[in-house]
């Protein structure tokens, strides 16, 4: 009988071991974790037979997201309650689906971020619908709408940039205008210029899929990197499998400032830069002036455009003819109030005030 009752108890500490198991396959759903799991956890159970998996994670280790400073934002580190939602993977599921997490717990930016596996049952993107940026235009492109739904400017520039704007030294349209800048969208337009935009606004299908996660050079460029440039061995190298498709470049391109595009770009934004100091719109870094009431909208509108394309980042790459519209048309204004360049009495006197 003892026997008996043994091999009972051993049969159903079994069956209970298994049926752990069983839920560590299939994870069961918690729709409120005290701290969502970072992408070590996910080789817990993907381990040296997945190797797309593993490559991921290293590759993710070596990104901004991965190991960038800005992967912490969140109101218990003093932040502001808005920058969680982009900065924490927490803030981010909370945002796009209206679940509120425990907000004692932050974590960064990691596979379960941007991936429901155990949800869906495969590595479906959370956001598969086009995303609608600041000033309502819509961006749809593919994957990189989840990007996207970050990667945008946090204003409208429509209302944003008015009269007699009284500036803090963050002023502009955030940090992260990737989606816009890519649909050339976003910037401050003045009346009577044309602006026009590079191929990259149409032939980038999955937008900045195409490019960032481009077949991955190791472990340091593209793939779920995501970089671009990286030093390897000591050496800055560049990420060009995705221009040199054969419906891109078509193998063409060496480097990505082959055309001077970057250098040009940066001697322009300098100029612009150089214009708003003069102004006493900015000061020696071009960081704006704090308090200071600009009286015209199309003299913000120039500062506005400097960090648009400054926080752009990609020197250009992105959309060049929108970028270096943005910017010529803004240091026409400020040297001689026409966008288009007309000759004129300087404006850099009286276009400021405190």
């Amino acid at each position: 009988m003892n026997r008996a009752k043994l091999l009972v108890t051993i049969l159903a500490l079994a069956l209970l071991f298994v049926w752990g198991c069983e839920r560590k396959v299939v994870n069961e759903i918690v729709t409120q974790p005290s701290v969502l799991p970072g992408a070590e956890v996910c080789m817990e159970c993907h381990g040296d037979s997945d190797l797309k998996l593993v490559a991921a994670q290293a590759q993710w280790e070596r990104s901004k997201h991965g190991e960038g400073e800005l992967t912490f934002l969140d109101v218990n580190f003093g932040e502001g309650p808005t920058c969680e939602g982009c900065h924490t993977a927490e803030g981010y599921l909370s945002r796009i689906t209206g679940t509120q997490f425990d907000s004692s717990h932050y974590s960064p930016i990691g596979c379960f971020t941007c991936h429901a596996p155990h949800t869906n049952g495969t590595l479906a993107l959370r956001v598969n619908s086009a995303v609608t940026l600041g000033n309502g235009v819509s961006f749809d492109r593919g994957a990189a709408d989840l990007c996207v739904s970050c990667h945008h400017s946090r204003r409208n520039v429509n209302t944003y940039v008015a009269d007699s704007v009284k500036l803090s030294t963050h002023y502009g349209p955030h940090y992260s205008v990737q989606g816009d800048m890519l649909i050339g969208t976003g910037g401050y337009e003045y009346a009577g210029y044309t602006y026009e935009n590079s191929p990259h606004q149409h032939v980038a299908a999955d937008g900045c899929i195409d490019c960032h996660m481009s077949p991955s050079v190791g472990v340091f460029l593209g793939g779920h990197t995501w970089n671009m440039v990286a030093t390897i061995e000591g050496e800055e190298a560049e990420n060009l499998v995705g221009c040199n498709v054969q419906t891109c470049h078509n193998g063409e391109r060496t480097a990505f400032d082959q055309d001077n595009v970057q250098t040009d770009l940066g001697a322009l934004l300098d100029s612009l830069g150089q214009a708003l100091f003069d102004a006493g719109i900015v000061d020696g870094t071009y960081t704006p002036v704090g308090d200071l009431i600009v009286k015209s909208r199309d003299t913000v509108g120039a500062l506005y455009n400097f960090a648009f394309v400054a926080d752009d980042r990609s020197e250009g790459i992105h959309n060049t003819a929108y970028a270096m519209g943005l910017l010529r048309s803004s240091l026409n204004f400020l040297l001689y109030h026409d966008p288009n360049g007309s000759v004129g009495a300087p404006a850099l006197k009286t276009i400021a005030s405190h």
